[in-house]
């Protein structure tokens, strides 16, 4: 960085950090409610938030800071222009809910300024030595005056209220009730990270249980403190397994788990009381669920509970109880949205109920990759233990890192497994070799074994206790000696162990080196461009599965990817007949794609053929072996491999792609071909559900397109549309009959509402493609609706999700979208005060009105944050809003409903402005005010 670079950055940190300083100030002195001047501090922080909005354009990160810096001081102004003076003054500004989020958000900042650069870190460090976040006092400060959202079910209690009671229900079978919570429980993923785990290698982990006699001393008091562990409870209740990334403690956590042995031990742990066991294990580069407490919670409950059925009422009581009197068109439309805090709470009464009766032995592993407070997790498993000491153990695994090293280093019994397989990384060396024709007679010939033994040695040596080290350098070795013999000849042994000897010699030791010698170094530039292909295209089906939490496809099959890889497909995409594939396309397909990923990705990626696992719903009947291939999961071999990826391979790799590729517009093009290659005999049916999963992919995946100069994305996604209609099986008795009408609400209230004009376009406004919708519109030749038949505009769902997301598949608001439909209202996009009725309720409304519901909705339901440093947050929907105000009636009245008073278009804003103290919601008060000055004088 050269030296004017250097000044600029220091003039970057000193005003965002002079702005944040003076910030915690006023935050200090509005908690304490002191005597300090605020008239003063509210000075001081005018002239630094202007130095904040003078700086020109910042590098990443610091473009977050700076924009937080400058929401969080407005917000603050706002408050201050709101006092009369007097401390009294203070308590009706800030609320205690507004306090303490000030005190969040500005910690949320200084945790920014921390991590993002080094200088900024420097000119933090003594800028704000003296500006530390006190903690609220909070006897005098009042709670904000904030409408609370009772829920669905409060409101139902207060509506009968003097209502008489209606006949008892007749309650349904408890058998029912349970398994209608187990299957709520489960989750596609589950069994997927236990599947995944590489089984140990013939006989590797065998001395754990056999008896056999041991020489090394460090596995001879493995074996003996783990198989006492087992058996009574002299010791901890917690056992530790840690160990380098990619010394194999997952094989080993899933080897104790399954083993027989291992439950013989834990019978005599329990005595005459039976035993139960149980395994988890985390996965950071899985589902949410996977690699999440409330993931581990739902599988512990769901396996504990599955094995005694009788005990979900003793977890869930409350709501077994509530579910049994629902009728089975209630159940079926009861939605469980499971919650940490009463999945814990259930696991507890679980516990409490079940170890009377029932030993259990919970193996977690991966510890390093739960996402979340890692000293929170721990603190958990070890009140586990301690409530229940002599009837629940843990084995845990976790990397050496110091969080961990903490908590159990010293205080239960653990090991190190680096320092347990030398022998099995030997033999397993040695069995791979051999696995080689030609090799295994070259070890045979090797009369004395020195060589043999020389050069196992060496690789064990090199590995440093890393298993994965060895798989990887063993398969190279094979790989590159029969690249340079063709295992034709070998004149003599030391060929061969010259060649072998010579690739190994060339492997770098640590991990980092190896990944990036295998992808990059000993590749050809078309060769890299085709691993950052496969890996863009892993990443991208990553991105949208987590968006629309669908962890069954977070991992791509291999015929997903199949029809993503070749740049030629387009053409087939658009032209292709539905026509079932042949079991010769299916086997060039996916031969294909699977020699790619071996190829390209050096082994780094695997295919994992995913087999049904106990009786949850999620499980196939049965899978042809078409349908084993195609389904297949493309899964890293270790979390170490994705690490490095994330980290710093993936911008190399970028750096060799064409600057016109784009994984999610292959990814969407991967769909229509899917739809056109049927595995199955052409069947036309209308069970949307069969293909909505894909449906919400595809179009999440078109949303986050970028490089599309082809103009593909609206060509594939008209090319869905139309394949989709050709199956769907039409009603003759509608013309109007539309597969995507069916994902707007039931049959019973589609057919009492009003109709659904252009149903894909208006579900491609919910799914904010604002591109395709924009050119869409732009090319419609019959642009009539007939404006009478309150029909929902496409404003209407462009607004839909203004403030959140509701938990559904779909994104917020997008200002760009309202912004083009705004600008461009014709008779089938009416502007923002055209009357249409609500599709449930059939009430009149108009987009502003709605608009204005869902903010006060918003404010109601908690939607809405106190110094939002999110600028997806309210800086989003305030600028759809602002947007709105230009066009919209500011007179509009918002009706009451079962939870609001009427009120005016300017109360609704108001009321925030004085909940929220927000500067943006300010600033859209005042438009308001200035354009009903303007109609008044006008009229």
């Amino acid at each position: 960085m050269n030296e004017m670079a250097v000044a600029a950055s220091d003039t970057v940190s000193s005003a965002l950090t002079s702005c944040l300083a003076n910030a915690i100030d006023i935050y200090n002195a509005v908690q304490r409610q002191s005597d300090t001047n605020l008239a003063r501090l509210f000075e001081t922080l005018v002239s630094s938030v202007q130095c904040v909005k003078d700086l020109g354009p910042v590098p990443g990160n610091v473009s977050l800071i700076k924009f937080a810096c400058i929401q969080i001081a407005d917000d603050l102004l706002v408050h201050f222009q709101r006092l009369d003076g007097g401390p009294v003054d203070v308590c009706g500004v800030w609320g205690r809910d507004d306090l303490s989020a000030l005190r969040g958000r500005l910690g949320e900042v200084l945790g920014l300024c921390q991590d993002v650069l080094p200088n900024l870190r420097d000119i933090c460090r003594p800028v704000l030595a003296g500006s530390q976040i006190h903690e609220p006092e909070y006897a005098s400060i009042q709670p904000t005056e904030k409408t609370i959202d009772k829920g669905p079910e409060a409101q139902n209690v207060e509506s009968t209220v003097g209502v008489p009671a209606k006949k008892p229900p007749r309650l349904a079978p408890a058998g029912l009730i349970n398994n209608f919570i187990l299957e709520s429980l489960a989750y596609k993923s589950m069994h997927d990270r236990e599947s995944q785990v590489t089984e140990a290698h013939a006989k590797t982990l065998d001395w754990i249980f056999d008896n056999s006699l041991i020489y090394q001393s460090l596995r001879r008091k493995f074996r003996d403190s783990f198989t006492a562990w087992l058996n009574g409870s002299e010791l901890s209740p917690i056992y530790w397994i840690t160990g380098k990334p990619g010394s194999g403690k997952s094989t080993l956590v899933r080897y104790l788990l399954q083993h027989p042995v291992a439950l013989h031990h834990l019978r005599k742990w329990a005595g005459k009381k039976t035993i139960s066991t149980v395994g988890f294990f985390f996965w950071t580069s899985g589902s949410m669920q996977q690699r999440s407490q409330t993931g581990l919670l739902r599988y512990l409950l769901h396996q504990l509970l599955s094995s005694d059925p009788n005990l979900v009422e003793k977890a869930f009581p409350s709501l077994w109880a509530h579910l049994r009197q629902l009728t089975t068109k209630e159940r079926v439309n009861f939605a469980l949205d499971w919650a940490v805090g009463e999945l814990q709470a259930a696991f507890y009464s679980l516990l409490d109920a079940a170890l009377p009766q029932t030993n259990i032995c919970l193996f977690i592993d991966g510890l390093d990759e739960f996402e979340g407070d890692h000293m929170q997790i721990i603190d958990f498993f070890k009140g586990l233990t301690m409530k229940h000491d002599g009837s629940l153990k843990l084995c845990l695994s976790s990397r050496p890192w110091d969080v961990f090293e903490r908590a159990f280093g010293s205080s239960v019994p653990n090991t190190k497994l680096q320092d347990l397989s030398y022998e099995d990384m030997y033999r397993y060396a040695l069995d791979t070799l051999k696995t080689d024709p030609r090799l295994r007679r070259l070890l045979k010939q090797d009369q004395d074994q020195e060589a043999t033994r020389s050069l196992l040695t060496s690789i064990v040596e090199q590995a440093d206790g890393v298993f994965l080290w060895v798989r990887l350098a063993v398969e190279r070795m094979l790989a590159d000696h029969k690249r340079r013999n063709n295992m034709t000849t070998l004149s003599a042994e030391a060929n061969g162990f010259e060649s072998l000897r010579t690739t190994l010699d060339s492997l770098p030791t640590e991990l980092d080196d190896l990944f990036a010698k295998l992808l990059l170094e000993d590749q050809t530039s078309s060769d890299i461009t085709q691993t950052a292909t496969l890996y863009q295209l892993t990443q991208a089906r990553e991105i949208v599965a987590d968006f629309i939490r669908d962890e069954s496809a977070n991992s791509l099959t291999v015929w997903e990817l199949a029809f993503a890889l070749l740049e030629d497909d387009d053409g087939l995409a658009l032209n292709r007949q539905v026509v079932k594939a042949t079991d010769e396309e299916i086997e060039a397909r996916c031969q294909t794609t699977i020699r790619s990923i071996k190829e390209r990705f050096a082994g780094l990626l695997n295919v994992h053929v995913i087999k049904p696992v106990g009786n949850m719903r999620f499980a196939d009947k049965r899978q042809s072996v078409a349908g084993l291939v195609t389904t297949s999961k493309v899964v890293y071999i270790h979390r170490t491999v994705r690490d490095w990826l994330v980290q710093s391979g993936a911008s190399r790799l970028a750096s060799f792609q064409d600057l016109r590729f784009d994984s999610h517009l292959r990814l969407l093009r991967s769909y229509v071909l899917r739809l056109k290659h049927p595995l199955e005999e052409i069947e036309h049916h209308r069970r949307l559900n069969e293909w909505y999963p894909d449906i919400a992919l595809a179009m999440t995946h078109a949303r986050y397109i970028v490089n599309d100069d082809g103009k593909l994305q609206r060509k594939f996604l008209n090319e869905m549309d139309k394949t989709i209609s050709w199956l769907w099986l039409t009603k003759e008795s509608d013309e109007t009959d539309h597969w995507a009408k069916s994902t707007f609400g039931s049959y019973e209230v589609r057919m009492k509402a009003p109709p659904i004009h252009n149903p894909f376009l208006c579900l491609a406004v919910k799914f904010g493609l604002t591109t395709y919708v924009c050119a869409e519109l732009a090319n419609m030749t019959q642009n009539v609706a007939d404006g009478d038949d309150g029909s929902t505009p496409l404003l209407a769902y462009a607004i839909e999700f203004l403030c959140s997301r509701n938990k559904t598949i779909f994104p917020t608001s997008s200002p760009s979208l309202v912004k083009y439909l705004l600008s461009h209202q014709t008779p089938i996009n009416p502007g923002p005060n055209h009357k249409y009725k609500h599709f449930e309720t059939h009430q009149p409304l108009t987009p502003w009105v709605t608009v204005l519901r869902h903010l006060r909705d918003a404010k109601r339901r908690g939607w809405i944050e106190y110094y939002d440093i999110n600028p997806e947050g309210t800086a989003r929907w305030v600028e759809i809003v602002r947007e709105f105000v230009k066009y919209a009636d500011v007179e509009a009245i918002v009706p009451r409903d079962t939870w609001d008073p009427e009120i005016s278009a300017l109360g609704v804003i108001d009321m925030l402005v004085r909940t929220y103290g927000s500067a943006e919601m300010e600033s859209i008060k005042l438009e308001m005010k200035k354009s009903l000055e303007s109609w008044q004088k006008a009229a």
